[in-house]
């Protein structure tokens, strides 16, 4: 009798092996609805953040005539020191200006990766002209004073 009940419960429990019903059935095809692209703001808006972000240079220039600093000047007191002073100065500006440069190209092409690789390599020469250029301004300075 045990052995009539579990066939009969086998029975009734049948399950079908993987694969045996049929799963794949014809379905309608799907039809993507894509969002519209956000829309850009106003041009007179975008040149307005423009001249907000340019404006702390415009500060910048009229403090520097304000207090006298001219280009003239500055050219005129470059020419007059040493010559390793002019040399010092202008390696680190143009140092400073290739990092510049090297975040405009983040900005425009490279990866996170690849800037950081330049900037590692920059790095160390816009620190060795900084010190050559402000260790000539020191010198310059305590001359001066004494």
């Amino acid at each position: 009798m045990i052995t009539t009940l579990i066939a009969l419960s086998l029975s009734v429990l049948s399950v079908h092996a993987a694969g045996d019903e049929d799963v794949f059935e014809w379905r309608p095809e799907i039809h993507h609805v894509f969002r519209e692209a956000d829309a850009m703001p106003p041009t007179w808006f975008s040149q307005l953040f423009t001249l907000i972000a340019l404006s702390p240079w415009l500060v910048l220039v009229i403090g520097w005539f304000g207090l006298g600093v001219t280009p003239v000047k500055v050219l005129s007191q470059l020419v007059s020191g040493s010559s390793m002073r002019a040399v010092a100065v202008i390696a680190f500006l143009a140092s400073l200006v290739a990092v510049e440069y090297l975040f405009y190209l983040y900005w425009t092409r490279l990866n996170i990766f690849e800037t950081l690789t330049y900037l590692a390599i920059l790095l160390p020469v816009v620190f060795i002209f900084g010190q050559q250029a402000l260790g000539q301004v020191q010198l310059r300075r305590t001359k001066s004073s004494n």
